[in-house]
């Protein structure tokens, strides 16, 4: 008789125990992403009807009341899994900031500044490759006029003109 007592007393706090888990995600509406819950709903109204039927002649109120709670649980329901986009974090702000403004930021502008000096290094590069290339052309412009000032004779004047004009078609 003792034994029984004792395993009926464990069984009722075990019970009191799940109940108060059960009304405390009740009361705080836990959101538990994609976990399937076991519906232990005939096996506690088993324990219960075991308990009534072992504990007739002591008071049966508690026992109730447990029987009641569980037959109210509505295990069926399941939570629902949300997808959120977060621009700030919800926790470990003070991390974040620190790899966002420590590392992130002063990266993104040293590779925004080597983007620039290397744009600006190929558009002067341009200017120094159109410069040399007027040079070269202005030194035949010289040369062509210093010829055809200078030329004594009509046919060097003539050969000239004639490669002048073959050159511009």
């Amino acid at each position: 008789m003792n034994d029984t007592l004792e395993k009926l007393e464990a069984i009722e706090e075990v019970l009191q125990q799940v109940i108060v888990t059960i009304n405390g995600y009740e009361k705080k509406e836990v959101k538990i992403p994609e976990i399937r819950i076991p519906d232990y709903k005939k096996e506690l109204c088993d324990i219960s009807v075991q308990l009534h039927e072992l504990k007739q002649n002591k008071d049966n109120v508690l026992i109730d009341k447990l029987s009641q709670q569980i037959q109210q649980l509505d295990l069926k329901r399941q939570p629902l899994k949300q997808y959120r986009f977060l621009l700030f974090p919800e926790t470990n702000q003070g991390q974040y900031y620190k790899i966002v403004f420590g590392r992130l930021i002063p990266w993104g502008i040293l590779l925004m500044g080597l983007v620039f000096l290397f744009a600006l290094a190929q558009k002067g590069l341009d200017v120094w490759r159109i410069k040399e290339y007027n040079q070269q052309a202005d030194q035949y412009v010289k040369a062509w006029n210093y010829m055809n000032d200078h030329a004594d004779s009509k046919v060097v004047k003539k050969r000239m003109v004639e490669a002048w004009e073959k050159a511009n078609r």
